[in-house]
């Protein structure tokens, strides 16, 4: 893990396919859908600015419910078609962190960046991921995963 760092952030448009998926679902979530949104990336001769994403747009705790948005960051507004749909991640400020790991222990991250955003009296918003490395190419203690959390 590393120091959370408060960032000025501008707001990054992007597409994927929104789900509700239960926590334990979500690796044959992002296996399913993230080529899906690739090739229609693709398809259309659109560049994506960054590697996987996930917007998490809200998370029931009690349920393991978590309502998410993944794909990929794009230079510009993007029209959706089918269950592709465009999004924004809001500018301002945000906190940021870099966990370093398995996915298995994001979850300490995050407490990490919420717990940052309560120490400053800030309000936080819906957050997002950016999974920077390939977990079939990069041994799981390795894998680096920036969060973001605009906070208000």
């Amino acid at each position: 893990m590393s120091d959370v760092e408060l960032i000025q952030h501008t707001p990054r448009h992007f597409v994927g396919i929104r789900r509700e998926v239960h926590t334990s679902e979500l690796p044959s979530f992002y296996s399913e859908v993230l080529p899906k949104v690739k090739a229609w990336l693709e398809e259309r001769g659109i560049a994506p600015t960054s590697a996987p994403m996930s917007m998490w747009c809200a998370m029931d705790m009690e349920s393991g419910i978590a309502d998410t948005h993944a794909g990929f960051f794009v230079a510009g507004e993007v029209e959706g078609e089918g269950e592709v749909t465009p999004g924004v991640a809001p500018g301002g400020d945000v906190l940021k962190l870099v966990h370093r790991g398995g996915y298995e222990s994001m979850g300490r991250s995050w407490g990490q960046v919420y717990g940052a955003a309560s120490e400053r009296g800030r309000r936080p918003g819906a957050g997002w991921e950016i999974y920077v490395d390939d977990p079939t190419l990069v041994a799981p203690d390795e894998l680096r995963t920036e969060i973001y959390l605009p906070v208000a």
